[in-house]
């Protein structure tokens, strides 16, 4: 499995900025992804998070979940939802976002790959997918980020 594509985009820019958004090339058929997002407005301490996953026929379509979250209760406690848990969980080590609200810094994803390890818990079979990530703050959509990826095998 590997990262194919990225796309950030600011809703609100007064509020966020994304200073970077890329996948990077770490060796062959190894890429990582690598966000920074510059908070122009902290501490922020109410944050909504709505994670999709798509798989593309046709086009982009859902696959097994679309769920919202407040993500402040969430971080305060994780085992209550258990995809976001998930989620979370395969991308901790790669981030700083590992503490509950508020958040008064930029939030930064370094060097993230893709791992099958880390969607044991999911039956995904081969294809191309894209995975949502929109971030409300105060109620208000402030970003969107669109992670493409392919699983070259059944996992």
């Amino acid at each position: 499995m590997r990262f194919t594509n990225l796309k950030c985009e600011d809703l609100r820019l007064d509020f966020s900025v994304f200073e970077e958004c890329r996948l990077a090339v770490v060796k062959r058929d190894v890429i990582s992804l690598n966000i920074n997002v510059k908070l122009m407005q902290v501490p922020v301490t109410n944050i909504t998070v709505n994670l999709a996953f798509f798989k593309k026929l046709s086009g982009y379509r859902p696959y097994i979940y679309n769920i919202t979250v407040d993500f402040c209760n969430f971080l305060k406690n994780s085992n209550r939802q258990s995809y976001a848990k998930l989620f979370l969980d395969a991308i901790l080590k790669d981030s700083n976002v590992n503490h509950t609200c508020p958040f008064n810094h930029n939030i930064i994803v370094k060097d993230l790959i893709l791992d099958e390890s880390k969607f044991k818990y999911f039956p995904i079979p081969r294809g191309d997918y894209m995975f949502r990530i929109k971030v409300a703050a105060y109620n208000d959509w402030k970003a969107d980020v669109k992670v493409y990826f392919s699983i070259l095998a059944d996992l």
